[in-house]
Parts: C-alpha cells; sequence; structure tokens
C-alpha cells in the first residue's frame, strides 16, 4: 500500500486544512484556523478594493472577507465557505471553493518553494508544497497574504 499524507502520524507532523480554489489545492496549517463557515450574507462595504467582498458575522463579530481567488489567480473566486482565521487584532476570513481534507504532513515530506524557481503561476503566498491524493498541494502563508492586503498589493 502506497504512502500518503494522512498515513503519516509522527511527533513532527503538522496537520494542514486542504482547500479547492479553481480547481487547484492549496492548504493552510490547521492551527490557524478558527472555523470553516457559510459565506452567507457577506455585507458588502463601500470603497473597498476588488479583493475585499465584504463582512461576514460571526457569532456576532464581523471578519473581513477576502476574494483569495482573486489574490491568486486575479479574477474572482469561488464564494461557497469561508476560511476563518484565528487571531484577536486581524478579523479576517477568505472564501474558497470547498474543503477537500485535513492531512498530517510529516516536516520531511514539505518542499520549501522558492517562487522565482517554482512552477509558473505561483505567487508570493505560497511558501511551501506537499504530494496529497496524486496531485500537488500548495501552503498558503497567511502573514504573506495579509502583508501583501496591507501594503496593497495584489499580483
Amino acid at each position: 500500500m502506497p504512502e500518503t499524507a494522512e498515513m503519516l502520524d509522527s511527533a513532527n507532523d503538522e496537520k494542514y486544512l486542504i482547500f479547492s480554489i479553481f480547481n487547484r489545492q492549496y492548504a493552510f496549517p490547521a492551527e490557524i484556523i478558527g472555523e470553516v463557515a457559510n459565506c452567507d450574507p457577506v455585507y458588502p462595504l463601500p470603497l473597498v478594493p476588488s479583493y475585499v467582498l465584504g463582512v461576514i458575522n460571526r457569532y456576532s463579530i464581523p471578519y473581513a472577507l477576502f476574494d483569495i481567488g482573486f489574490l491568486l489567480h486575479k479574477a474572482p473566486g469561488p464564494r461557497k465557505e469561508a476560511l476563518v482565521i484565528k487571531g484577536d487584532i486581524d478579523r479576517v476570513a477568505f472564501s474558497i471553493d470547498n474543503v477537500s481534507g485535513i492531512a498530517n504532513i510529516a516536516q520531511g515530506k514539505l518542499l520549501n518553494i522558492e517562487t522565482e524557481s517554482g512552477p509558473p503561476g505561483l505567487t508570493s503566498a505560497v511558501c511551501a508544497s506537499f504530494k496529497w491524493n496524486g496531485g500537488d498541494v500548495y501552503v498558503l502563508d497567511v502573514r504573506r497574504i495579509l502583508a501583501r492586503v496591507s501594503d496593497q498589493e495584489v499580483e
């Protein structure tokens, strides 16, 4: 039986929440995810950049909903679900197509990516990748995404 990401389970493993956007698999470390929620309703905000969809209400707390599809692919992304990021200061959520799964990945199986030498189409938000279910999953760095947003730099 071939080794898969789900079969790995040791002290050096990290859990990743895998999700899809435009049929491409991405992941965040599971420890930073507060919840996966429905995107509706989204309350639009005036005079915001195209990648800001508006605000969603989670337990009477507003979260800015970013269109991660737009940030990564320069096209409006799907809005089926929202990944709400844990955080006391930045209350942000990212719209995604759907959750694909959760994988335990040994640190030795993560491939660090330099965006200059990585596959075409990767943005500076991608920091690593791993194999899962026969395909590549790109690990996103929330700090890099938020830095791009705060600098208003959209590739």
